[in-house]
């Protein structure tokens, strides 16, 4: 693979989380209740704010990112939330309108949630045990859901889809260049030969 080459469709690299439209109970139960703890986390926010926090705090949890499009979540989702918040029934979710707020809001529910954010030590960690998955054989695709799986078990927030694709491409190019000079001898070590 070269460094220019791209393995992500435009949908995966523009729209990282695919919000669930057609889910069973089970899985909404699952990946959207709120603790006790996450309950009294939010209700420290003004009770139009409330949603939103949950919202995230349920996101990060689950896609290891932020929902940029709140208002795409399912309305099966955003009832089950406003249950569980003892909010009243809503067809959107109030977002903040300062960029200041958000960002604060971000801030709070990464320390909550014990996330840390995507930095140089944590990508030299990632692309070590990437290069170890590669030699082994796995493709790009497979690599990217694992290094994704990765950083939410390591409680990092996933960076930007690109960002692993570049850093993907990076490390099978290496890899297969490892694979190549070493299954090939250079032409310097090559024995002479006269005619």
């Amino acid at each position: 693979m070269t460094v220019n080459e791209k393995f992500l469709t435009q949908r995966q690299r523009y729209q990282p989380v695919m919000l669930p439209q057609d889910f069973s109970d089970e899985e909404m139960v699952r990946d959207w209740t709120l603790s006790k703890a996450d309950q009294t986390e939010v209700k420290r926010y003004r009770t139009s704010s409330r949603l939103f926090i949950a919202v995230q705090l349920c996101a990060v949890r689950l896609y290891g990112r932020f929902l940029l499009e709140v208002n795409d979540l399912s309305p099966r989702i955003v009832s089950y939330l406003n249950n569980q918040l003892s909010l009243p029934p809503s067809l959107t979710i109030n977002v903040p309108s300062r960029d200041a707020t958000f960002s604060d809001q971000r801030k709070n529910i990464l320390t909550y949630l014990g996330f840390d954010k995507y930095d140089d030590n944590t990508q030299a960690s990632l692309e070590k045990w990437l290069s170890k998955l590669a030699e082994q054989g796995y493709l790009p695709d497979e690599l990217f859901l694992r290094a994704e799986q990765y950083l939410l078990n390591v409680k990092v927030i996933l960076p930007g889809p690109s960002v692993l694709e570049r850093l993907i491409i990076s490390v099978c190019s290496d890899v297969h260049l490892n694979r190549f000079t070493s299954n090939y001898p250079q032409k310097s070590d090559m024995p002479s030969t006269s005619y």
